[in-house]
């Protein structure tokens, strides 16, 4: 008994640091809160968990559980990645366009005169 309050607990912190680091709620968010809401639900009705599995084909509700978190982390690591070569792209468009408008400003700042 002690297992499930813990997971419970631990499940609704990553829950509400998720909540409070975002002010709007893009669908990643709602598919984590959505797989946050379905593992208390296991941790509390594991008998069911394992109704479902057999219903789906799969053993135990443990391992159903672990397919579904190993869909969740990959879905997890494509959206962060595709996000990272996004910025990238966007850091290197900026770059050059502040690479371009210093070489224009150099061109048309006057000529120190010699003496």
């Amino acid at each position: 008994m002690i297992i499930r309050v813990l997971m419970l607990a631990g499940l609704a912190a990553i829950g509400w640091l998720v909540f409070l680091r975002r002010n709007k709620l893009p669908i990643h968010i709602v598919i984590v809160f959505g797989l946050l809401a379905a593992g208390a639900w296991a941790v509390l009705f594991p008998e069911q968990t394992d109704d479902i599995a057999n219903y789906v084909g799969v053993g135990r509700g443990v391992d159903l559980i672990t397919y579904i978190f190993e869909v969740a982390a990959l879905f997890t690591l494509v959206h962060y990645y595709t996000k990272f070569v996004e910025l990238q792209r966007q850091l290197t468009d900026l770059t050059r366009e502040m690479a371009i408008l210093r070489a224009d400003m150099d061109r048309q700042r006057p000529e120190p005169p010699t003496t």
